[in-house]
């Protein structure tokens, strides 16, 4: 039995007629005949009644009938489904990223995908640098974006974007009206900073700030999201320093101070592991 012997029975379940199925398909009569005996045979049913004058599907050949279209259905979803997962119109796509990235470059990055891969799964989990560098050194996720990232030997990587870092101040601060041009006058302030070991290039870019000033910041709360240093900023347990993409659309009680002429910029980075460029080249084009 074969995929064409199926489709030949079905032709002849729709006309039952074997002169107007023949002509259907394109084969002689004696052959089509000869199909089905041999189906039967295999099956180990009569699917036909057959007279001189009519055709008739059996209760048996009813059943076959409705499974078989069932089967092909089935096929023919699993031959559309593989040929989109090889020209990646289908299967899934992992990535982390970075808090300010879903105000940047995250939600074009998924209606890109959507638009172009209707069928293509999603998965974007928003985590740290180091756990996006293990992830991606697992195979747990396929594409990270950091800021100020340093990539592994074993990665390549893409700047998307460059930005300025802001000053981030409860509203009621005793600088929050002031000008502030010189930093270093935050030396005695707590501040509010991703984890030195979580947050690997982009901790260090801060600090280097803050050393450029003279002082090391006293860092009270350590939070890697974004969402959640401006609520403690705003709850007034400290201060911080983000990008300004962090902050976009942020209708909280806390004051932003652009740090404009700072040689430190946030570098926002696409990384992912060497051996797998070509895997995923496609995604990576569209960032």
């Amino acid at each position: 039995m074969d995929v064409q012997q199926i489709k030949n029975f079905l032709v002849l379940c729709d006309t039952l007629n074997f002169r107007k199925a023949a002509e259907q398909i394109n084969i002689v009569q004696p052959a089509l005949s000869k199909q089905i005996q041999l189906l039967e045979n295999e099956v180990g049913a009569l699917l036909f009644n057959r007279t001189k004058r009519t055709v008739i599907l059996t209760e048996a050949g009813i059943f076959f009938q409705k499974e078989t279209n069932r089967i092909l259905q089935d096929l023919n979803k699993t031959i559309t489904r593989t040929a989109q997962l090889h020209n990646g119109e289908a299967g899934e796509i992992r990535f982390t990223h970075a808090s300010s990235a879903m105000n940047t470059v995250v939600p074009s990055f998924l209606v890109k995908l959507k638009h172009k891969w209707p069928n293509l799964k999603t998965i974007v989990q928003e985590t740290s640098n180091f756990q996006q560098i293990e992830m991606l050194q697992a195979r747990k996720t396929d594409i990270g974006i950091a800021p100020n990232i340093l990539v592994p030997p074993e990665f390549n990587s893409k700047i998307l974007y460059k930005e300025n870092f802001v000053l981030i101040l409860p509203n009621n601060h005793s600088l929050s009206k002031k000008k502030i041009t010189d930093l270093s006058v935050l030396k005695n302030e707590t501040f509010i900073l991703p984890q030195l070991s979580t947050g690997i290039g982009y901790v260090e870019a801060i600090l280097q700030i803050c050393q450029g000033f003279g002082f090391k910041p006293k860092v009270a709360h350590e939070s890697a999201h974004s969402i959640g240093v401006l609520r403690l900023v705003e709850a007034g347990l400290g201060i911080s320093i983000e990008p300004i993409s962090s902050v976009s659309g942020a209708n909280m009680n806390i004051k932003l101070v652009e740090l404009k002429n700072l040689p430190q910029k946030v570098t926002m980075t696409l990384f992912w592991l060497r051996e797998r460029e070509e895997e995923l080249s496609r995604f990576i084009e569209m960032f």
